[in-house]
């Protein structure tokens, strides 16, 4: 890379640092929230990452977490993991991550949405993505997909879990529904499909992917957890999330009724500790052909 180009680059990534602040405030709450929303996903899932039947005691073992925020899936991996592992954690944005090597796990700036660096295609054994494919707009899914199909080395597989923001959630409390309400909305009005999740496995037979399997998902929230800590800590990704999307969806969905936002975070919390709600996902795996 030539001085011009590598500043361009820098001025670039530092321009996308400064929108993504903007947009989420104050970055240690935003990534304080991540983190809690990392241990209730992991809580839901009784703390299994990988889906896909990868042998994670593999020596030499090389796993890359697109959407790595600050690495805190990587760090949880890296206890599953021989020390001869290798781990890279990428994200669009520096704004979280660690500025250098954790052990066995290195950090790299890369988005979904472009092809692959060089020195990420082909390489590994699996790819990981969680809640960012949402996150699209810019290429759309088929194509991010396909993007990170090509960090995979043969016989490598693809993974990638996303909650469920389609309308299609009658027995939900209300609060919820208004919760994922907002979000579907705003994702439509970036030109996003809000039921892209169970397309998902289209998308990865189209980059060339075997052996797609879905699996569906229930992340609950609140009273469904018969443990308090456990049903508290549940309600608090969502609660943490309202604000900063409410402020946006007035502002992009203005046609949306005043209703749905009236009281939302109590109104919320008291669906959540009295009833209780499941956010549902998708786990999405697909393996890249063997050489």
């Amino acid at each position: 890379m030539n001085g011009a180009n590598g500043a361009n680059g820098a001025q670039a990534q530092a321009q996308d640092d400064k929108s993504y602040l903007a947009m989420v405030g104050n970055a240690d709450a935003e990534v304080e929230r991540l983190q809690i929303q990392h241990r209730w996903i992991q809580m839901c899932l009784n703390d299994k990452i990988a889906f896909a039947p990868v042998d994670l005691k593999k020596d030499g073992l090389k796993v890359l977490d697109m959407g790595c925020a600050d690495g805190t899936l990587l760090r949880d991996l890296q206890k599953q993991v021989p020390p001869s592992a290798e781990l890279v954690g990428a994200d669009v944005s520096t704004v979280f991550m660690p500025t250098s090597a954790q052990g066995n796990i290195r950090y790299v700036t890369q988005d979904v949405c472009d092809p692959p660096a060089d020195d990420l295609k082909g390489k590994f054994d699996m790819t990981h993505v969680r809640n960012v494919l949402h996150s699209t707009s810019k290429s759309g899914v088929e194509k991010a997909v396909a993007n990170l199909a090509e960090t995979l080395a043969p016989g490598g597989w693809l993974q990638a879990m996303e909650l469920d923001v389609s309308s299609d959630q009658p027995d939900q409390p209300q609060a919820l529904k208004d919760v994922i309400h907002i979000i579907g909305t705003m994702m439509e009005k970036v030109g996003m499909d809000r039921g892209y999740q169970k397309k998902l496995p289209e998308a990865f037979k189209k980059a060339g992917l075997q052996n797609v399997k879905l699996e569906r998902i229930n992340c609950g929230v609140g009273r469904v957890h018969a443990n308090d800590e456990d049903m508290k800590m549940s309600i608090e990704p969502f609660k943490r999330t309202i604000a900063l999307v409410s402020r946006q969806a007035k502002v992009m969905c203005p046609e949306m009724p005043a209703s749905v936002f009236e009281n939302l975070e109590e109104r919320y919390i008291k669906d959540m500790t009295e009833k209780g709600g499941n956010f549902p996902g998708v786990i999405v795996y697909g393996q890249k052909a063997a050489a």
